[in-house]
């Protein structure tokens, strides 16, 4: 039996983040649109850049200032089955909140991940 991903840490600048189990990372490329002209088949490309997506959980030590002012580290995003995927050169995509329920989602981005 093969064990599918349940849960993912992710470290900054080798700092582990308390974060929910989940994280959802885009590592970029090409996005490909297709259309029909006649009967073929075409299709155009169109970069996307990396994002990581996951949420930071608000414990006593949650700086959204800190966490929405980040630019310039690597971070390194790890399944519990072994995958793990550096990306340097990340930031904060978009300012992180603070709010009432204990948890804020943040997004990162930088460069194109690599596969440690």
């Amino acid at each position: 039996m093969g064990q599918i991903t349940g849960k993912v840490d992710i470290r900054i600048d080798g700092k582990k983040i308390p974060t929910e189990n989940q994280a959802t990372l885009n590592v970029g490329g090409y996005k490909r649109d297709g259309e029909m002209h006649g009967e073929v088949n075409y299709f155009t490309k169109k970069n996307e850049i990396p994002m990581l997506k996951f949420t930071v959980l608000q414990t006593k030590d949650f700086d959204a200032i800190e966490l929405s002012d980040i630019e310039g580290v690597t971070v390194l995003f790890e399944a519990d089955t072994g995958q793990k995927y550096s990306m340097r050169e990340a930031y904060t995509a978009e300012p992180v909140e603070f709010g009432g329920d204990g948890k804020a989602p943040m997004q990162m981005s930088g460069q194109r991940p690599e596969k440690v």
